[in-house]
């Protein structure tokens, strides 16, 4: 029998006989591996779901205690402010102009530094028997505290949650008749945003101190159904968090760990059951197909070589080609996440230098503007002084922004015309100003704050000759093939070639001109920029091209 078994074999040709031992051997492990995989994988997954919920519950109450932390200090910074405590146990007789001072100058604005400081914030009250009340909005009868739902008397702070309201009451320093306290209102999801984003196999909820659910998570899946039922099987985990006495409660169901490992046995027949058609195949094609793989993981790496970082290197096959052509697109997708990471960290130098530049806008010339203005007003009260104070509150609200970064060209000419006027003003009319202003693109955005370290730079180097007279700046704005085009020019002293270009590399004592050229860079490419044309005697010419938004 064993002879014909041979005899048999060794009529069929070779390329059946490879075909065939690739089937026998691969389909006798195909059901002992399966078993093994399900019962290992559902070990694994038990171990890897305790493990990730009891670290997934650490960092969501590490995350939770930081932001009531941060609220807690930011409740003692108040109460223990000396002149804000004062306030409210105060014994005004009446005086209610040394109130109002009171308000304006310590409370008001306290709470719109911190308000600023937190948009999380919602509202700060106060809640007095004193004779504060009616003053401010913000200021209410200690019998309205009284009589909330959720107020027990407590003294000293509390966290309070009543619904979808989150507050956090801080008792204040009192006088003895009774206690002041302050609420501060925070949006409820600064606090529990992060337990929406959790699993759906996971269910939790908060309790407080005296283990009244304070929150609990909306589920909408089958699975959340069994998971508030309490599912016998599952993991219940629980972490207190520090600063406020709260308790947070997981549970997780270990069905999610069976069916994962049911989807890996799955997965792994498929794969064998496929393994073996593919080997037919192979078997036909397998000189060809190392070639041709070869060769297309050449022509990947010649694009790569071409600058061309965009190429998707990936490949479904599991041998050592695949894993070759896996790991090279592993190390270009890695490759492209260091260049975002260093160009958005480029970005945010740039920006950070810009603040900078935004908060220190040349001491000296407030100085100097400022000393003027005082100057004039104690010799004579006129019209020019009172244009002076307009045009620098004007020039300040504009270079400010309300914070954005972003422009239109009409506020980016109202606020060289403000420093301009303050300008002309100080040098006694010593130059004019020229606007060639294209008014279609008046309502184009740009980035703010490029035109004003340009034009001061004229009037500082430019303008340097005590006798120099008829001197004149030219700003243009027009729209041009691709965007627009922004001109600052000056007839003044000019520079030279290298001295134009150590104005942008930020060598000539100022970083002005070169924040400006290395924002565009940054923001709309680097075919984008400065150019500086000018000629010692012949004046300056500095233009940029702005692609249109």
């Amino acid at each position: 029998m064993i002879g014909w078994i041979k005899s048999k074999f060794n009529d069929i040709r070779f390329r059946n006989k490879l075909l065939l031992s690739h089937l026998i051997i691969a389909l006798i492990p195909i059901l002992l591996l399966g078993l093994l995989s399900f019962i290992q994988s559902y070990r694994i997954q038990m171990k890897e779901l305790r493990s990730e919920a009891e670290a997934s519950l650490e960092q969501v109450a590490n995350i939770m205690d930081y932001k009531i932390n941060r609220y807690n200090t930011l409740s003692e910074f108040m109460v223990l402010n000396r002149e804000l405590s004062q306030i409210f146990i105060k014994d005004y007789e009446e005086n209610y102009f040394n109130m109002y001072l009171d308000f304006r100058d310590i409370l008001e604005p306290l709470i719109s530094n911190i308000r600023l400081m937190d948009d999380d914030i919602e509202a700060i009250t106060f809640y007095t028997s004193g004779e504060l009340l009616g003053i401010r909005d913000n200021i209410l009868p200690i019998g309205e505290l009284k009589s909330k739902s959720w107020y027990d008397g407590f003294r000293g702070r509390r966290w309070i949650v009543d619904g979808e309201k989150l507050y956090l009451v801080q008792e204040l320093i009192s006088n003895p008749k009774d206690s002041n306290f302050m609420v501060i209102s925070i949006q409820h999801d600064s606090i529990f945003a992060d337990m929406d984003k959790l699993s759906e196999h996971v269910a939790v909820h908060i309790e407080d101190a005296e283990q009244r659910v304070i929150f609990k998570e909306r589920k909408e899946s089958d699975a959340s159904a069994d998971l508030e039922s309490g599912e016998k099987g599952g993991l219940n985990l629980s972490r207190s968090l520090a600063n406020n006495g709260w308790t947070i409660h997981y549970n997780l169901l270990n069905t999610n760990a069976y069916a994962n490992a049911l989807g890996i046995f799955q997965i792994t027949l498929f794969v064998m059951i496929l393994s073996l058609i593919i080997t037919f195949l192979l078997i036909y094609v397998i000189s060809n197909n190392f070639t041709r793989r070869i060769i297309h993981i050449k022509n990947k790496v010649d694009k790569v070589e071409q600058n061309n970082l965009e190429v998707i290197i990936q490949s479904s096959s599991r041998d050592e080609f695949g894993e070759l052509t896996n790991g090279i697109g592993k190390m270009l997708k890695r490759i492209n996440s260091l260049i975002s990471q260093v160009y958005q960290a480029e970005i945010a130098k740039r920006e950070s230098e810009y603040n900078k530049l935004i908060n220190q806008i040349n001491p000296h010339f407030l100085y100097n503007t400022l000393s003027f203005i005082r100057w004039r007003a104690e010799k004579k009260a006129d019209i020019e002084t009172s244009y002076m104070v307009s045009a620098l509150a004007r020039f300040y609200r504009t270079t400010l922004n309300q914070g954005r970064h972003m422009a239109t060209i009409k506020d980016e000419v109202q606020h060289i015309k403000a420093y301009l006027d303050l300008q002309l003003i100080m040098n006694d009319g010593r130059f004019d100003v020229d606007y060639h202003i294209d008014e279609e693109v008046l309502d184009t955005e740009i980035i703010h704050f490029i035109l004003q370290p340009i034009v001061e730079n004229a009037i500082k180097h430019g303008f340097v000759e005590a006798g120099g007279a008829d001197y004149q700046i030219h700003i243009g704005v027009s729209r041009v093939e691709g965007g627009m085009k922004l001109i600052v020019s000056d007839n003044g002293v000019g520079m030279t070639p290298a001295q134009a270009a150590r104005l942008l590399a930020g060598e000539s004592g100022g970083c002005g001109v070169r924040n400006v050229n290395d924002r565009i860079k940054l923001y709309y490419g680097l075919d984008y920029g400065l150019d500086i044309h000018s000629e010692p005697g012949s004046g300056t010419e500095v233009s940029m091209v702005i692609p249109a938004s």
